[in-house]
C-alpha cells in the first residue's frame, strides 16, 4: 500500500523575516553616474523595496525562512489534508500518521524538498522526528521518490511534476505554487483544491512510473 503525500508551505512573517535576513546594503547598489541626490536617493529606494520583495518571494522554499502551511495525503482511505491551527501541530500530525502506517509514502522530490523541510522545521520546533525516517546519511525504506525513479539514475535530468504530467498525457496544474501562501489566508477552500490537485498529479504519475502498483 501508498500514501502519497506533497507539502505546500508559504514565508515566515514579515517580522520573522526582518529579524533574520542580513539587512539591505545600500553599498552595493550601483549608481553610475548619477549626480541628483534625490534620483540617488529614489534608486537606492527601488533597491531596498526589490530586495526585500525577493526575500520574501523565495521564503517559502528555505525551511529557515518558511514554513509548513498544509500537507496533503491521498492513501486507500481517499485524500486528507493536515492543515492545523499552528504548524507544529501540523507536523505532529504528519509525523504520527507515518508513525502508524505500515504503507510506503510517495511524493515528487521528496528527498530534496519535502522531507528536509519537514525535519527542519520539526527541529525548529522541538518535535521528535521517527527515527526510521532517516539512516544515515540515506531515507528510510518507507520512503519513495518518484523523481528519482523518473530519472532512472541520471541526476541531471531535468522535469518538473507538471511537466512530466504533460509528457505523459495528464492534466497538470490548476494553480502556481507561489500563489499558494496568499490563497491559503484569503481562500482556504481554494488553496487545498489547488493541493488536492497536486496530489491528483502526484498519483497518476506514481502509477506509471511504479507499473500501476498501489
Amino acid at each position: 500500500m501508498k500514501t502519497y503525500f506533497d507539502i505546500e508551505t508559504g514565508p515566515l512573517s514579515d517580522a520573522e523575516l526582518t529579524a533574520i535576513t542580513p539587512p539591505f546594503d545600500p553599498t552595493e547598489v550601483k549608481c553610475g553616474n548619477i549626480k541628483d541626490p534625490d534620483k540617488i536617493a529614489a534608486k537606492l529606494q527601488e533597491a531596498e523595496t526589490n530586495y526585500l520583495r525577493d526575500v520574501r518571494d523565495k521564503a517559502a522554499l528555505d525551511a529557515l525562512t518558511g514554513r509548513v502551511l498544509a500537507i496533503g495525503l491521498d492513501d486507500q482511505n481517499g485524500k486528507s489534508c493536515i492543515a492545523e491551527h499552528s504548524e507544529a501541530d501540523t507536523l505532529g500530525e504528519f509525523w504520527m500518521r507515518y508513525k502508524c502506517s505500515t504503507n510506503h509514502f510517495v511524493g515528487f522530490n521528496i528527498f530534496n524538498f519535502d522531507l528536509p523541510f519537514l525535519i527542519k522545521r520539526s527541529l525548529h520546533h522541538r518535535i521528535k522526528i521517527p527515527p526510521s525516517v532517516r539512516k544515515g546519511r540515506y531515507w528510510g525504506d518507507q520512503f519513495i521518490d518518484l523523481r528519482d525513479i523518473w530519472q532512472c539514475g541520471d541526476r541531471k535530468a531535468k522535469g518538473s511534476l507538471d511537466t512530466i504530467c504533460k509528457f505523459l498525457g495528464i492534466e497538470g496544474k490548476n494553480g502556481n505554487g507561489k500563489d499558494f501562501a496568499r490563497l491559503f489566508e484569503l481562500n482556504r477552500e481554494k488553496a487545498l483544491e489547488y493541493l488536492e490537485n497536486d496530489l491528483r498529479m502526484t498519483r497518476q504519475v506514481g502509477e506509471i512510473l511504479m507499473g500501476g502498483a498501489q
